[in-house]
């Protein structure tokens, strides 16, 4: 059985890896894995999630399939002399969060022909977004009556330019994501802000909101194919996130639990807690 101390020991890791990419000038939500395909275990084809995924999605590998070395073994392949691994947490959200390494695929040699698959084209990304709000469950009303998106949680409204305004389609979409995910918030969705840490000052809260909204839709662009990316950020951007989650160490882990928890119920695809145990029975650590 887990103990404080394990789970701590595990959260300090992630939280560690998190500020890395920051301190080397990589905003992971910046990234995009709309043409490597979503981070997924290579064998279980299962996608990562929460602090996994965003993480192994800031590299922007050309194929976003990973192993670990028991995996790798099985397979008959090893791991390319001086490849660092990528420090993940088992179970996000249900198990132990003991730290465990994986390589990308293209990290590895000798596996066998034909295992790891190419990427498929995404659709057009206006109709996946029009698909997503016709399935959303409790989908918040949609104004195109402002200069900038923004979520009212008074009245569950997301607030947008009309798309002739914006410079692009995928602009557009990009403002709208991040009101969705905000929108999740609302307690007819997930209830988010009686979920966050009481012991937070409200400052730290609003921060980890905006935390949960930046990951959310960098989730969303990916999936939907945008290859867009977020504006360049302006001086001070990478310090500010890092000094917060330095501060916070756990922010780094529940903002992407909460964000991946958004984007499940955008997207009509809820955790299934009771499968993903059988796969960590096996030590396939898909997660």
């Amino acid at each position: 059985m887990e103990n404080v101390a394990t789970k701590q020991s595990a959260i300090e890791i992630m939280a560690a890896e998190f500020v890395n990419l920051l301190e080397r000038g990589i905003v992971p939500w910046d990234s995009s894995w709309a043409d490597s395909g979503i981070p997924a275990n290579l064998l279980t084809k299962r996608p990562y999630r929460a602090i996994n995924l965003l993480l192994l999605g800031a590299y922007e590998y050309s194929s976003n399939y990973f192993l670990t070395e028991d995996q790798l073994a099985r397979l008959g392949g090893q791991v390319y002399r001086g490849q660092q691994a990528h420090v993940l947490v088992d179970g996000i959200g249900f198990r132990s969060l003991r730290p465990y390494e994986v390589y990308n695929v293209s990290q590895c040699g000798n596996l066998p022909k034909g295992i790891v698959l190419e990427n498929h084209p995404k659709q057009n990304p206006i109709a996946i977004y029009k698909e997503i709000i016709e399935q959303m469950s409790c989908c918040p009303k949609l104004l195109h009556d402002s200069e900038k998106g923004s979520y009212d949680i008074r009245e569950d409204v997301i607030h947008m330019p009309p798309m002739a305004h914006i410079d692009s389609p995928d602009e557009y979409f990009a403002q709208f994501f991040r009101q969705l995910v905000s929108a999740t918030k609302h307690p007819s969705r997930l209830g988010r802000e009686d979920s966050i840490e009481p012991a937070m000052t409200p400052m730290s809260s609003d921060r980890l909101e905006e935390l949960i909204v930046e990951i959310g839709a960098w989730y969303l662009r990916s999936f939907t194919g945008l290859r867009v990316k977020t504006p360049l950020h302006g001086h001070g951007y990478a310090s500010f996130w890092i000094d917060f989650v330095i501060r916070n160490p756990f922010v780094a882990h529940i903002g992407c639990l909460h964000a991946q928890e958004a984007v499940e119920f955008i997207l009509g695809t809820p955790f299934d807690e009771k499968e993903a145990l059988d796969y960590v029975a096996d030590e396939m650590l898909p997660f």
